[in-house]
């Protein structure tokens, strides 16, 4: 069996890097094929792989260039030979679901989500720092993509979402039901952290939806030590709310990440994510999560306050539930927590039922049931 690996962009290093490099472990001599390849800026396990890109290399130098030229990295997808090849498996949010495959080639698409501004713009929009008439105008150049967008999730032979929260969305917005894995955690890269420091963690791009915004804002309240985590264009305004208590460290090598997680206290996870890696790599090093309730930290935190199981025993919960994205929904997070006891080989426990062999054997098993069925 031949296979191609396609991804939109390898532009940054977050969970979508970490699925397409765990699909590069299960099959190394398959080719990566994405629109923009910056080695520098993404995870370090594709620089000894075979990386096809297409004309916007040339262009798009960074991913906030990318993100205004995103029409164009739909039609550099359709512009990519892939003959020759048995299987695309596609990684995808946007534009690599829209691959052109020659015929009899089965196209298996792992899609994380519909494209966020396309489908969820007011969401997406609402944290923006635009004028109203730039918003307005985003509103109408984003929802006439649609159409493309719609015709180009009906391609792939089969699609696989990342969580039951993710597949309902694709299933809304595609009219297509898809099949649910869950995305790999590397358990074994990271150590139980046996001690913690006085500072609460949030790791995070720093983009405004993803609501830091009341984490800030609640620990100027607090007065507790906060680090944050990760680059972005909301960084600036952050800075603006923040007190002298939270500290901006900025990107973080894998190593300098993990030993955030060994160290802190507790991660805070306040953004609504279609699955969220962050909270279950905290987990994977023994520390308790602080998460909204909602999306796919419903599907990953055992919450000692999670409405749905009120009887559940405490000494099984791996975090603390909050209800608003408000900064006093955060602090009284944080006051619950203080009260809670949590061990930390129950909550390593819980990331190990997300660990990374799970995600290949069950990738592998929808591959050849796949691959034995007629198209």
């Amino acid at each position: 069996m031949k296979l191609a690996i396609v991804h939109d962009a390898l532009v940054n290093l977050g969970g979508a890097e970490r699925v397409v490099a765990t699909f590069h472990e299960i099959f190394p001599a398959a080719p990566i094929y994405t629109s923009v390849y910056l080695p520098e800026r993404t995870h370090a396990a594709f620089r000894g792989a075979e990386v096809r890109t297409t004309f916007l290399q040339r262009i798009a130098r960074s991913e906030q260039t990318l993100k205004w030229l995103f029409p164009l990295a739909y039609l550099a997808m359709r512009r990519l030979d892939l003959s020759g090849f048995d299987v695309i498996l596609s990684s995808s949010t946007y534009c690599a679901k829209d691959v052109a495959t020659p015929p009899g080639t089965l196209h298996i698409c792992y899609c994380y989500a519909p494209f966020r501004p396309v489908w969820d713009f007011d969401v997406y929009v609402a944290q923006l720092q635009a004028s109203a008439v730039k918003k307005a105008m985003l509103a109408v150049a984003f929802r006439a993509f649609r159409s493309w967008d719609f015709r180009a999730a009906q391609k792939p032979h089969h699609l696989i979402a990342i969580s039951n929260h993710a597949a309902a969305k694709v299933e809304r917005a595609y009219r297509r039901k898809p099949a649910m894995i869950y995305p790999p955690v590397d358990v074994d890269r990271f150590s139980l952290g046996t001690q913690s420091e006085d500072y609460f963690l949030v790791v995070s791009r720093l983009m405004a939806y993803k609501r830091i915004d009341i984490v800030v804002q609640a620990f100027r309240e607090l007065g507790y030590p906060l680090k944050v985590v990760g680059t972005g264009p909301d960084l600036a305004r952050l800075r603006s709310l923040a007190s002298p208590n939270v500290e901006f460290v900025g990107a973080a090598k894998e190593d300098a990440l993990i030993d955030y997680y060994r160290r802190c206290r507790c991660l805070i996870f306040p953004g609504e994510e279609d699955f969220g890696l962050v909270p279950l790599e905290a987990h994977a090093c023994g520390k308790p999560a602080i998460a909204f309730a909602a999306g796919g930290a419903l599907e990953t935190v055992v919450a000692v306050n999670d409405r749905t199981q009120p009887d559940r025993p405490e000494q099984e919960a791996t975090g603390v539930f909050f209800y608003e994205q408000t900064p006093q929904a955060v602090v009284d997070a944080i006051r619950l927590f203080e009260t809670c006891t949590f061990s930390p080989g129950v909550v390593r426990e819980r990331a190990r039922a997300f660990d990374k062999s799970h995600f290949k054997q069950r990738l592998l098993t929808f591959i050849e049931s796949a691959t034995a069925r007629p198209r």
